[in-house]
């Protein structure tokens, strides 16, 4: 099951008596969790309903909470943030052991009371052999909240501007998902945030580009994917000026190289597959990109020759060199903008 799947059966109230949240993705974690207790317990049951643990509790305190009858016949939540119950075991340790002693917790998880659920999370890994995690499997359910894809965020995002009351003009959503794309992971705790600052700022119900530009403007992502597109439209003070705003913030001259020098990896390559006839479709799909990158990348790939593209790409690396080896300080970029926009 993934996070959809569980946040609509929880809208649906069918609620588990036993759950195992895990994964990256933290965010999502929280969020379902949140779900979770605002189904089962009421805002005033809370104060005596709800036990959170950050660790993993002794098994006669964890058999005492799931045992314990609520009072005036409601019901419990227990959260166990951060458990290791469910890790890999380590050479020669018997499977009780992380098990806490726990046939006993096991037969109260393959048996719940139905005025208790509990709601085990951790962002490690699981060890989906171990007992335990069958019996959850087997009695409640386990979610997999590994960090999403691109095209996995776009709905997201629309879902959590809907929330906020607000919409996203198609160019800005587009540039939106193409800097996204430049993330080696996409964090929804900083989009959640960085969402969050937009419809505060945006004075309409439809957010525009400049709206999101001027917002996410020290955003590296965002910045690198806004000064590559001002250097294939030849706008040398504008990518100049972007560069200087992510530097002045403190951002690492070295970071920045590396997002540039994959963007300009993938425009060589595009280049190099539209000059053999391919069209944007075929090229986001050699590329292992959405289709609407693949499209921004063929756009912008126009304005350079695949010989200019090969060029940069020597010309990064050498920079990246030079900067790490401290020959050359963070003119060494600006250099490489200026010869691109030449």
């Amino acid at each position: 099951m993934d996070y959809r799947q569980v946040l609509t059966e929880i809208k649906k109230g069918r609620i588990y008596p036993v759950y195992l949240l895990f994964g990256e993705e933290a965010f999502l974690i929280h969020q379902v969790e949140h779900e979770i207790v605002n189904a089962v317990l009421p805002p005033d049951e809370r104060d005596v309903g709800l036990v959170v643990l950050e660790r993993d509790p002794a098994p006669a305190e964890m058999a005492g909470l799931i045992e314990t009858v609520p009072f005036m016949g409601g019901k419990n939540v227990v959260i166990i943030r951060g458990t290791q119950m469910f890790r890999a075991r380590k050479g020669g340790e018997s499977e009780g052991a992380r098990d806490n002693g726990g046939e006993r917790i096991l037969a109260l998880l393959e048996n719940m009371p139905e005025y208790c659920h509990v709601i085990f999370t951790t962002t490690e890994k699981v060890d989906k052999r171990r007992k335990i995690y069958k019996t959850v499997e087997k009695s409640g359910t386990v979610v997999d909240f590994s960090p999403l894809k691109p095209k996995e965020v776009r709905p997201w995002i629309v879902a959590k501007l809907d929330e906020l009351g607000k919409k996203m003009a198609n160019d800005a959503l587009e540039h939106v998902m193409a800097a996204i794309s430049l993330m080696p992971q996409i964090s929804l705790g900083f989009l959640n945030g960085e969402l969050e600052k937009i419809a505060l700022y945006s004075k309409g119900r439809v957010i525009s580009l400049a709206e999101v530009l001027s917002v996410m403007a020290t955003v590296p992502e965002v910045s690198v994917f806004t000064m590559v597109e001002a250097v294939s439209q030849k706008q040398l003070s504008r990518a100049l000026k972007l560069l200087e705003e992510q530097l002045s913030t403190g951002e690492n001259s070295i970071r920045l190289l590396l997002l540039l020098a994959r963007q300009v990896r993938l425009l060589w390559q595009a280049r190099e597959l539209t000059d053999k006839g391919l069209n944007s479709g075929l090229v986001a799909d050699k590329l292992g990109v959405p289709p609407f990158v693949g499209d921004k990348l063929v756009r912008q790939s126009r304005g350079f020759t695949a010989a200019k593209l090969q060029a940069t790409v020597v010309a990064l690396a050498n920079a990246d060199r030079d900067l790490k080896s401290g020959r050359a300080d963070n003119f060494v970029l600006e250099r490489v903008i200026i010869d691109m926009c030449r």
